[in-house]
Parts: structure tokens; C-alpha cells; sequence
């Protein structure tokens, strides 16, 4: 624990907020709080300047801080104990605010006032807090004859999981209510609905929507959506389902041109994520065409954009035009008050992209590497921020020759988080090495094999063109010398040989004539070695053309076109199962990549799925047993009458030697 003036770090605690509860880890500075969400996704920010004041009050599951603004409802923080009320009372000292002790209301009474609170409906029973609503979760207001109700939005994201969720509350305000009292005729009922009125966006443009964008296209989820942005919340209406967002819903935009191709991404993160029967989306991906141009203007009255602009940053503006990316990723950044994010330094090896193709599990996409983060597109959509990450490490392929030869390289990432997850980014070109590894450099991000990356994607060693007939398998085992000095394949590969040195090489140059001599000079040179008198040498016998061999080796491994066809593996089964699906998910990917995919399905699937497929193999194993005897049997009985014509036509040419 740091002195009591200086900063804390606060497990588990959690952020009370419309969608639930939520727990994280709560920094306390002298330059003010922030709090993250374990496994990382919202963060909550509250600067020194914006801070009021603090209240602390004791609840049935230990402490609760909460944190009044300046503007803007409180921020309630749960999960402390007791002693932790001294060490903030020496940070809060340090800010110059006091934290006020605050007993809650336990008798459970329904009875008593209420006031509006700098956007936080307070209501006290016996002058003590039973609870407090952050206006700005109010989708909707009505006021009755002396009843003011107050609606809560449901909508779409996983937030609304529970079992259990508040959509609404009924308040009786009487004409003699003391905390609603204003001169005018105005009843007290009146008054309370004008005051939650002023926090809330209810009552505008609450039928139609301020604008609307049709027919986008979404990549994920996948399909045509109409876009509908109100002052509160977002719709998406698809021809199969329909989705709400609330804005306080959303983390951040992303405006990412695509590399290779004329669009642009602009990218929605969530938490918590909208939900499509048992899938979560953190992240909803619009594509647009980059050259596509669109000019909007917003349905609100000067009024409600002023009101807007001082909740939401002031970024909204009435009229908008330019590439259609950019102005529906305006409107929204205006409308919700979030944060856009956009390419920052980082270029492709070609200058022509802002990310670098690799491949991630089984999907192929494009890692875009971020002021903040690494943002990986697109199945699944993976947001890693620098922050998150404990450790980065360049992976060459192969080992020895191979991995100065290898054309691409895999990048490690592993997170802080407690089960410590990597996300492996697979097949990168290793033309993008030394940019990807000045970028990370440059983030102060920690390298784990530092000294290694900075040789490059060679390793310093001296790339090897191992051509496409060489079997790699094979030369990296020369590489390591695990192959025996005899071997055929290890005198074949030899990067120092002359062209001509190898006696059974077919493509050597050299002419029969060739041959003879420089066997018969190898010969001689050995002789003087002999003690005893070296005896004359036979004349050498000549082989065999080489193109003769060649024509030998097609006929003998010709293959029988009535012989029955292999038994295949399970393995085999899976991947013409599988091979139509996976080439359907990924497009553009190649015939190389199929199969890589399809290894890694295969790993991937239960062992039910398998058992299913080893049967399938089991059953072909024994198909081609019978199949083959089959064959076999039919193949000797062709045989033998051949045979039989074959002696019967020497003993006729017997006898016309004869005569």
C-alpha cells in the first residue's frame, strides 16, 4: 500500500451503472479516479477538476464510494471495507474535498422526498439516502394528475440478461409535497417532471429518429441493416432482427480503411456487447465504399443541440457532409458523446495500407496497429490495448535455413490479465518486420525476445532459396544433421556442390561419354595408393541413357486404373466435410491456407465429433480390404491364360527357326 497521500490500487470493485454491476480495478490519485473493468473493456475516467465532492456510506456487502461531479449524475463505487476509508480520506485531503460520512435509510419504508440532485434523483426516507437514480438512464418521462412515472430502457446488449431488470417507477407527488415547490400555480407533480426533464433526453424527438441511415452494410453482425440514431440511443433494423443500443453502451469508434480494397470499416465497441441468440458481439463492423459521399442534417431544434453539445462534448453539429464513413461516425461520436479513434503513424512496408495481413485460429484478416492499441479484423473482431499487454514476441518459422528463408513470420502477444490469454497473429510478410517492431519500440511495449527480433526476420543468418521441389522437412533435418552422411538426400542437398558432381543426377549436363572419363580418372587416382601391382583395369560398362531410366521409372510407378482406391483417414473424411464451409467463411483464402485451417478445426473439435469420423475411417479401412483381395484375386486370374499364349508363341517361333 502506497503512503496515504500517494495512489491506490482497489481490487473488485464494482461500478454500479444501468446495465448492472460490473467489477474492475479503481486507481486512486491525487489527479483523480479510474476505474477498468476486469479482462478490459469499459473504463471510467474522472479527472481532479471535475470532482465535487465524495460521500461514504456503509451498505449490506461492505463500503460504498460515491463520487459527486461537477456535472453530470454521481459515480457509485462499491466493494471497499472499512479500513479504506483513512488511506481516501488522505488522498481526498491532497484534492482538498472532504468525503462525508453518510448513513443509508434501512427501514424499508416507500414513503418519503425526493430531490433532483445535479442529474441524480435522491430519495431519502427519515433524511437518510435509500437510493439514487442517475437521470441520464431515463428513457422516458410521463406525468400523471399527481404521478410521475419514469421508464427504463431495455434494450439489446447483454445487460439485459438478468432474470430481473427495472423498466419503471411510479412516484405519487401530492399538491403539499415540500421538496417540488416553486412560485406559480404549478402543481408539485409539475415540477418534479420539469426537473428530471432537464437530465434526461425523453420528450425529444422520442418518435423519429434525428437521423437514419439506409441500407448499410454490416459485417458484423452480417447483414443489411437500417441505421437509426436518436438523442438517447441507436436502432439497427434487419430483415431477420432488430437491435437498441443505448449510447452508454459504447466505448469508442473506429474509422479503419481497408487495405487492397475501396472501403472503409467504421467500427462500434460495446460493453456490454449486443447478443444474437448464445453469440455476443463486443464490436459491430459498417462497411462503406471510401468513396461514397453523403450530406445529413439532424432533426433537432437549436435548443436540443445546445443541450446536446453541453452533455456530449460539444462535437455535434447540426449539418454534416463528406465521405459517408466519416459523417455517420461524426453524428454518432456527437450523439453518444464517445471517443473516434482513427489510424495514427504506423504504414505498411509498400506505404500503400495502415495493417498488416495475417491470420488468426482459422480466419484470415488485418492486424491494425493503433496510437493505443491493436485492433484485429475480423473474425473474431479483437481489440487489444497497449496498456493490457504484459508482452509481445516476433516468431520466425522453422529453425536454421528455414528460418532465414521462411517469406513470413507469426507475432505472440500475451495480456495481463489473470489467465494470462496470446493471441497468435500468423503468416505476417516478413517485409513487415522492421516497421511492426519500430512501431512496438517506439509504444515502449516489452519485446520478449528482444536481441532476436532486432536481427531481423533472418536471424542474421544468410536466406537460402530452397526452391519449390526441395522437401523442407528434409532440409531442416540436414540443417540440424539428424540425416546420416550416406544419405541420398543429404548429398543431393548441398548448397557448395558443383552442378555436375553427383554420378546419378539425370539433370546433370554431362554427356555418357562424360561419365566414363571421370569415373575412369577417379579410378586412377586411387591407384598409386595399392601396395600391390594394380591390376588392368576392364574396360567400364556403359549405362544406361539417362532418358531411358526416366521412361523405366513412369512405367514401373504407372498406376492400375481398376486398382481400388485407398482407405482414408479420418482426418481425410473431416476436411471433405469441412473444406466447402471453411472456403464459404474465408473468401479470399488461398489453397494453402485451406488446408491450415482445416488442421487447426480439426484440433479444435469434441471428441464426439471425432469419434464420428474415425468410425467413417474405420469403415473405408475395411471397404478397401475386400476391395483390394478382390482385385487382387481377379488381377492373377488374367494372369495365368497370358502366360499360357506367351509359351505357346515361342514354341511357334521354334519351329520357324527350324524349318
Amino acid at each position: 500500500m502506497a503512503e496515504s497521500t500517494g495512489s491506490h490500487q482497489y481490487g473488485n470493485i464494482i461500478l454500479a451503472h444501468r446495465s448492472g454491476t460490473s467489477t474492475g480495478n479503481l486507481k486512486v490519485s491525487s489527479s483523480g479516479l479510474t476505474w477498468k473493468k476486469a479482462g478490459a473493456g469499459k473504463t471510467v475516467e474522472i479527472q481532479q477538476g471535475d470532482i465535487e465532492g465524495f460521500v461514504w456510506s456503509k451498505t449490506s456487502r461492505g463500503c460504498q464510494l460515491a463520487v459527486k461531479k461537477s456535472s453530470g449524475p454521481m459515480v457509485q463505487f462499491l466493494g471497499f471495507i472499512d479500513k479504506d476509508l483513512t488511506a481516501l480520506r488522505g488522498v481526498a485531503s491532497v484534492m482538498n474535498k472532504e468525503i462525508e460520512e453518510q448513513a443509508l435509510s434501512i427501514s424499508g419504508r416507500n414513503w418519503g422526498g425526493a430531490t433532483v440532485e445535479e442529474g441524480t434523483l435522491v430519495f431519502r426516507v427519515g433524511n437518510k439516502p435509500a437510493f439514487r437514480i442517475p437521470l441520464r438512464d431515463v428513457g422516458q418521462v410521463q406525468l400523471g394528475r399527481e404521478e410521475v412515472t419514469l421508464e427504463f430502457p431495455v434494450d439489446d446488449t447483454a445487460g439485459g440478461d438478468n432474470e430481473d431488470a427495472l423498466t419503471d417507477m411510479v412516484f405519487y407527488v401530492p399538491r403539499e409535497a415540500t421538496g417540488f415547490v416553486e412560485d406559480g400555480e404549478d402543481q408539485a407533480a409539475k415540477v418534479m417532471y420539469d426537473q428530471v426533464l432537464e437530465h434526461t433526453d425523453a420528450g425529444v424527438a422520442t418518435e423519429d429518429a434525428v437521423v437514419t441511415f439506409d441500407s448499410l452494410a454490416v459485417l458484423i453482425p452480417r447483414g443489411r441493416f437500417d441505421v437509426e440514431l436518436y438523442p438517447s440511443f441507436m436502432k439497427l433494423l434487419g430483415q431477420a432482427q432488430d437491435f437498441r443500443i443505448q449510447y452508454d453502451s459504447i466505448l469508442r469508434l473506429f474509422v479503419l480503411p481497408k487495405t487492397n480494397t475501396p472501403h472503409t470499416l467504421v467500427v462500434v465497441s460495446l460493453d456490454p456487447p449486443i447478443r444474437k441468440g448464445q453469440t455476443h458481439y463486443y464490436h459491430i463492423l459498417v462497411q462503406f465504399p471510401s468513396d461514397e459521399e453523403r450530406q445529413i442534417e439532424l432533426e433537432l431544434s437549436d435548443e436540443a443541440l445546445a443541450a446536446k453539445n453541453e452533455k456530449c462534448g460539444g462535437k455535434l453539429q447540426k449539418t454534416l457532409e463528406g465521405p459517408a464513413y466519416d459523417v455517420f461516425a461524426k453524428a454518432l461520436r456527437g450523439l453518444s458523446g464517445c471517443k473516434l479513434t482513427k489510424p495514427g503513424t504506423f504504414r505498411t512496408a509498400d506505404e500503400a495500407g495502415f495493417a498488416v495481413r495475417c491470420s488468426y485460429k482459422a480466419d484470415d484478416g488485418y492486424l491494425y496497429p493503433l496510437e493505443r492499441a491493436f485492433f484485429y479484423i475480423h473474425k473474431p473482431p479483437t481489440l487489444l490495448v497497449h496498456d493490457e499487454i504484459e508482452s509481445i514476441e516476433f516468431m520466425r518459422q522453422g529453425g536454421g535455413v528455414l528460418a532465414a528463408s521462411a517469406k513470413t513470420f507469426d507475432l505472440n502477444i500475451r495480456m495481463k490479465t489473470d489467465n494470462k490469454p496470446e493471441y497468435l497473429f500468423r503468416g505476417i510478410q516478413k517485409s513487415e518486420w522492421q516497421n511492426l517492431f519500430s512501431f512496438i519500440q517506439a509504444k515502449r511495449l516489452r519485446i520478449e525476445n528482444l536481441r532476436e527480433a532486432e536481427l531481423g526476420p533472418a536471424g542474421g543468418g544468410t536466406a537460402l532459396d530452397l526452391g519449390d521441389d526441395i522437401d523442407t522437412g528434409l532440409a531442416q533435418m540436414e540443417a540440424h544433421g539428424d540425416l546420416d552422411d550416406d544419405s541420398e538426400e543429404d548429398a543431393d542437398f548441398d548448397a557448395g556442390a558443383d552442378s555436375g558432381a553427383g554420378e546419378d543426377d539425370d539433370d546433370s549436363g554431362m554427356s555418357d561419354d562424360e561419365d566414363e572419363e571421370t569415373e575412369t580418372k577417379k579410378k586412377v587416382a586411387k591407384a598409386p595408393k595399392a601396395k600391390a601391382e594394380p591390376k588392368p583395369k576392364a574396360e567400364p560398362k556403359k549405362r544406361k541413357p539417362a532418358p531411358a531410366k526416366k521412361d523405366d521409372k513412369k512405367k514401373k510407378a504407372k498406376k492400375d486404373p481398376n486398382a481400388p482406391k485407398k482407405a482414408l483417414s479420418a482426418f481425410m473424411f473431416f476436411s471433405s466435410a469441412k473444406r466447402d464451409e471453411v472456403k464459404k467463411e474465408n473468401p479470399d483464402i488461398s489453397f494453402g491456407e485451406v488446408g491450415k485451417a482445416l488442421g487447426d478445426k480439426w484440433k479444435n473439435i469434441s471428441a464426439t465429433e471425432k469419434a464420428k469420423y474415425d468410425e467413417m475411417a474405420k469403415k473405408d479401412k475395411v471397404r478397401y480390404a475386400k476391395a483390394k483381395e478382390a482385385y487382387e484375386s481377379k488381377k492373377k486370374d488374367e494372369e495365368e491364360p497370358k502366360e499360357e499364349e506367351d509359351e505357346d508363341d515361342e514354341a511357334d517361333d521354334d519351329e520357324e527357326d527350324e524349318d
